[in-house]
């Protein structure tokens, strides 16, 4: 007997999920060299975990989320676990005020989105700072965060358009 079809649509974008996050990973750590554009890259993996979380939460689970970004801070060299604690704080507080975001317009998801990248950039600098590391000028870290919301739109259109990942409705996230 097998599992229904929703439950195994389920698992499937949770497969994708996790092989997308492997691909952001690994297309980052590649020695690829396309030009000093001046600008930071925008954090992909952040965008995607975000946008699939306020779009459908449940193919986002938070072992899902600790996995991809603890992998990523010891891939990245980044403090181990500060990332991603304030990553999964922050995705679990979109979650849970996910029932009243439903109704929400793009442009106000899209603000919600912003507003958290903005609090996690500042966030972390924020502990770094108390922790005396030393840290990247504000300005590229803010040119980071602007960057990383600018990719947000094409990040929900390559999400709806080529993978499926429809935004649910209010009775559909009441359940």
């Amino acid at each position: 007997m097998s599992a229904p079809r929703s439950a195994r649509h389920l698992w499937g974008y949770r497969a994708l999920f996790l092989a997308l996050s492997a691909g952001v990973m690994i297309s980052k750590m590649l020695p690829l060299s396309l030009g000093a554009t001046g600008l930071p890259g925008p954090d992909l993996l952040l965008a995607l975990t975000l946008a699939w979380l306020l779009r459908q939460p449940a193919l986002v689970p938070l072992g899902s989320i600790l996995v991809v970004f603890l992998l990523a801070d010891f891939l990245f060299q980044r403090p181990p676990g500060l990332w991603t604690l304030l990553v999964v704080l922050a995705s679990e507080s979109l979650r849970r005020r996910r029932l009243t975001m439903t109704e929400f317009t793009f442009f106000l998801e899209w603000s919600a989105f912003t507003g958290a990248v903005f609090a996690l950039i500042l966030l972390e600098r924020l502990v770094l700072w108390l922790l005396m590391v030393d840290l990247a000028p504000l300005g590229l870290s803010l040119a980071h965060a602007i960057v990383t919301a600018a990719i947000y739109p094409i990040v929900v259109a390559v999400s709806k358009f080529l993978f499926g990942l429809r935004k649910i409705g209010a009775a559909q996230a009441e359940a």
